[in-house]
């Protein structure tokens, strides 16, 4: 029997790992479940953050599948396979990555008899729609279009009026999708999956296995083209409000380069751990239940990484 699919795709800060972690949380995975976490950049915040349920998760941290679309992945998902027998795999594709890459990997002869997309799951932030989509247009498109079912986020930060106009003009882009609107708060299995996931009792220990990707598909356009990503790792403790100030600052200025998405772990004045997202002018820290040593992930374009460093140091 193939082993089932789920890619959630969507942009740099659109909310993936979040929406994965509250349906994990809520026992819509109650199977045999691995995790293929891919970062655009040299750390992965994401897989830290999924950690921080109750649920234990097999990590498999690997290159950008936008980018390095080639055997080794293929190889590593055989391997995954063969060695820990999931009943289904979870994607959570860089923001960059095109879903139309991702689609082509499962494709190949070497997986297509293995394994089998269930669902095609695109995230949107609609706070940034018409800033990304005019922006970086032929990654969000391909995003949209490709999905079979679209999750828009934070519909609670946005009045119905404009809400409406953005599922319309979804709709001009990908007709076919399903699109779900709904707070993550509120938000059930059931609004996402046609049928229940609920199959076997579930048994996850924990374990990491580490892909490395290598070599490049030639594409139009790749991420590492446009984008770049630069992590640090702080010594000092801040406050949130010294936290938000400081990205504040990153917002208004032009020193530190075009940051477009900035995520991390840094241990609080507080005395726990919060978890931040930066997009834009956009800031949201949330406490964790584990100690990690703090780390901060950029992506942007332009990078200025000695300015980036000595504003943390």
């Amino acid at each position: 029997m193939k082993v089932k699919v789920d890619v959630f795709s969507g942009f740099l800060g659109a909310g993936k790992t979040l929406l994965i972690k509250r349906l994990i949380s809520s026992g819509a995975y109650n199977e045999n479940i691995a995790i293929i976490e891919n970062e655009f950049g040299e750390v992965s915040i994401d897989s830290l953050i999924l950690r921080d349920t109750n649920i234990k998760i097999r990590e498999i941290n690997s290159g950008c599948i936008c980018c390095e679309v080639t055997g080794d992945f293929k190889k590593a998902c055989i391997e995954v396979i063969e060695k820990y027998k999931p009943d289904r795999i979870i994607i959570e594709p860089s923001g960059v990555a095109k879903l139309t890459d991702i689609i082509k990997v499962f494709k190949d002869i070497e997986l297509r008899d293995k394994v089998a997309i269930d669902n095609l799951i695109t995230v949107i932030n609609p706070e940034k729609y018409y800033s990304y989509i005019t922006n970086f247009k032929e990654f969000y498109i391909d995003q949209i279009k490709n999905a079979k079912k679209i999750v828009i986020s934070r519909v609670e930060n946005i009045d119905k009026e404009s809400l409406s106009k953005i599922e319309n003009n979804i709709k001009s882009i990908n007709s076919r999708s399903e699109i779900i609107k709904k707070p993550y708060i509120n938000l059930k299995a059931s609004d996402i999956f046609n049928e229940s996931l609920n199959n076997e009792k579930l048994k996850i220990e924990n374990s990491n296995f580490k892909a490395s990707l290598k070599g490049i598909i030639k594409e139009k356009t790749s991420a590492k083209d446009i984008f770049e990503s630069y992590a640090i790792y702080p010594k000092d403790i801040f406050s949130k409000a010294e936290l938000k100030s400081k990205f504040n600052f990153i917002s208004s200025s032009k020193a530190y380069g075009d940051v477009i998405r900035a995520k991390g772990i840094i241990r609080l004045k507080e005395g726990t751990c919060g978890q931040f997202d930066f997009a834009g002018d956009e800031f949201e820290v949330r406490e964790m239940n584990n100690k990690i040593d703090s780390v901060i992930s950029f992506i942007g374009v332009n990078l200025n990484k000695e300015e980036l460093k000595k504003f943390f140091s």
